[in-house]
């Protein structure tokens, strides 16, 4: 937390995507700047969650850039509530909405996850995510599905982007049990995982199903470490997406996760296990 800014997590949302509609939009800092009589380094800081917003400049924003007024509403209240700890999106039977992870995502240095049930977004294959989506009970349209399916395979280019950052994943051997899809599904997928965990940058442990209870017997968790913002801990449930950046919740997320990382087999043995689960799917 070495000198990071604390602003709270509902003022860095609201201005990613402040940024995110001037880009679109097509118009300059320059333009935008000049036309609101902002100074430069006050757009810059809106724009970059370095400073609280005011709902007066946001609303000028919005109306420079057309954005609905349905949509503008939504904006608005979160920053109306930006002094409140902590965020939760609501999707009910819907798939959730990634647009608000990748924005954090995007913005992070490090990213450790913890899963039980499935293999980690980030890690999935194509066929893998579809097969997720029709088991998952609800009842989505072939264009959810697919919508959905690009989502997440396009936030997986930054495995691979230029920019250093670091990945580590902690998965529970039923997980990768699982059949999911099917025989042909698994197999293409635990050989992705190791094509995947071989780069430098990305950390891959299982742990065994022989272990007893643990810290992740409390369900999955998503902690972003960034360098000039305050950590963020993300829990998703059915329906339910929260946010949170209390300290006490980001302390014990980070702990759970060395925890498990202790528990856990080495990357090599994990590796190996990976590939002898494989070989039993041929």
């Amino acid at each position: 937390m070495n000198g990071r800014v604390g602003v709270p997590v509902r003022v860095r949302r609201v201005s990613s995507e402040l940024r995110e509609l001037r880009l679109r939009s097509g118009l300059g800092a320059e333009e935008v700047a000049g036309a609101l009589g902002f100074s430069m380094s006050k757009l810059s800081r809106i724009e970059n969650g370095q400073r609280g917003l005011y709902a007066d400049d946001v609303s000028a924003l919005l109306g420079l850039y057309r954005v609905p007024a349905e949509r503008r509403e939504e904006l608005l209240k979160i920053v109306r509530t930006a002094s409140s700890p902590n965020w939760w999106q609501v999707h009910g039977s819907r798939l959730p909405v990634l647009d608000d992870l990748v924005r954090f995502e995007n913005e992070a240095m490090a990213f450790r996850n913890y899963e039980t049930m499935v293999i980690p977004g980030l890690l999935q294959t194509s066929e893998y995510t579809v097969a997720m989506c029709e088991g998952s009970g609800r009842d989505l349209t072939p264009a959810e599905v697919d919508s959905f399916v690009g989502e997440r395979m396009a936030r997986q280019t930054r495995l691979h982007a230029a920019r250093a950052r670091q990945f580590e994943f902690l998965v529970e051997q039923g997980a990768l049990e699982r059949l999911v899809g099917g025989a042909g599904v698994m197999y293409r997928q635990l050989k992705q995982l190791n094509i995947t965990s071989s780069r430098d940058n990305v950390t891959l442990q299982v742990l065994p199903s022989s272990l007893g209870a643990h810290p992740g017997v409390d369900g999955p968790i998503l902690l972003l470490e960034f360098k000039n913002h305050e950590d963020l801990v993300l829990l998703e449930n059915r329906g339910c997406t929260s946010y949170l950046e209390e300290v006490q919740h980001v302390v014990a997320a980070r702990a759970a996760i060395e925890r498990l990382r202790e528990m856990a087999l080495t990357p090599e043995d994990s590796a190996q296990l990976i590939a002898s689960l494989a070989d039993r799917l041929t």
